[in-house]
């Protein structure tokens, strides 16, 4: 294999989808995106993509982010740079929790607030089975297919129980290596290349 091929992207697909995760190209150097893992929340080629970073955690204590909710034990993540100032939800629980939407089999986005709260509030729901994000991701109309294109995003397509349990510090190492052995060296390539 040629060394300008070692860090292209060979099997990405354009045919995204709701629900699929992207994760970022092991050169990609900003705050945001960064060793980024992204569940695409809404995707649409005319009008644009949604999507939440879903493995940088935050150290802040849910109920101190978020007010009006009863005491719960819960991780908050950064989900992106746009809508700092509001609180985004996934869950396993759709079938439960009204107006949610169905992500994928077995993976929710949003839903009804008050009964959220009123199922947090009576021990209905465990913080293994929701997540909560702050801001979100968006790219406009067309945008998400040209950083495709220029090799920027893997597409991959993991379980709900893998986005929920595996370590959010480990989530890009354990994704990338799932993607096989042609993605291998991602994982060796130093967060700083300078450092090398």
């Amino acid at each position: 294999m040629k060394n300008e091929e070692l860090f292209k992207i060979q099997s990405n697909t354009l045919n995204v989808k709701t629900g699929d995760i992207l994760l970022s190209e092991p050169f990609l150097n900003d705050f945001y995106f960064s060793r980024s893992v992204i569940l695409l929340i809404d995707h649409d080629d005319n009008e644009g993509s949604l999507g939440i970073v879903i493995n940088k955690r935050l150290s802040v204590p849910f109920n101190d982010l978020v007010r009006g909710f009863p005491e719960f034990n819960a991780d908050v993540y950064l989900g992106g740079p746009v809508g700092t100032d509001r609180i985004f939800f996934i869950h396993t629980v759709g079938e439960i929790i009204p107006d949610s939407h169905k992500l994928k089999s077995g993976l929710y986005w949003s839903g009804n607030v008050n009964a959220l709260k009123s199922m947090i509030k009576h021990d209905l729901i465990k913080s293994h089975e929701i997540r909560f994000y702050v801001g979100y991701a968006g790219w406009d109309a067309g945008q998400l297919r040209k950083e495709l294109r220029l090799n920027s995003w893997v597409v991959n397509n993991v379980s709900p129980k893998m986005i929920l349990n595996t370590n959010p510090s480990k989530m890009w190492d354990v994704f990338i290596k799932n993607m096989g052995k042609r993605y291998a060296l991602w994982n060796r390539f130093p967060l700083n290349p300078t450092d090398n």
